[in-house]
């Protein structure tokens, strides 16, 4: 049996992010790949769309300017032939301000002859934004008294 796709992608993912060698991403990332992270692109602005092989390697390079992975754990995950979809949590620090990031999130990836063709990334916004910009953010619920 061969390893599945997604855990070389997600090796070779965390070398680029933390130790900055994009050779073996590279080498993993289809030249036509469709990628998007939803999530909040002023804050984060390599949040967002892209497509080509370029245009991704350029967000992969810019997450590495900006955090470092401390750890994730995956909560929950489906493997099909070609496919992948996981529930993760991630504890990264942002580097310009040595900040600490708990962070959630879901992905939906594609391969194609072992190359990732499409990733859809979805973050829990809510935690993101409230510890990023340090202020929590409230409930605008309002409780009507009789």
């Amino acid at each position: 049996m061969t390893e599945h796709s997604l855990w070389r992608f997600s090796r070779a993912l965390h070398r680029a992010i933390n130790e900055r060698q994009f050779n073996e991403i590279d080498t993993l990332i289809d030249e036509d790949v469709d990628w998007t992270i939803h999530g909040p692109v002023d804050l984060f602005p390599f949040f967002g769309a892209r497509r080509g092989k370029d245009a991704v390697l350029d967000v992969i390079r810019q997450i590495a300017d900006r955090v470092r992975v401390h750890r994730f754990d995956r909560e929950a995950i489906m493997l099909g032939l070609e496919s992948a979809s996981s529930l993760l949590r991630y504890s990264l620090t942002m580097l310009d301000t040595n900040k600490p990031l708990r962070l959630r999130l879901a992905h939906f990836a594609q391969f194609k002859e072992g190359r990732l063709s499409s990733l859809r990334i979805l973050i829990d916004n809510h935690e993101l934004v409230e510890q990023a910009v340090c202020l929590p953010i409230r409930s605008r619920m309002v409780s009507v008294s009789a």
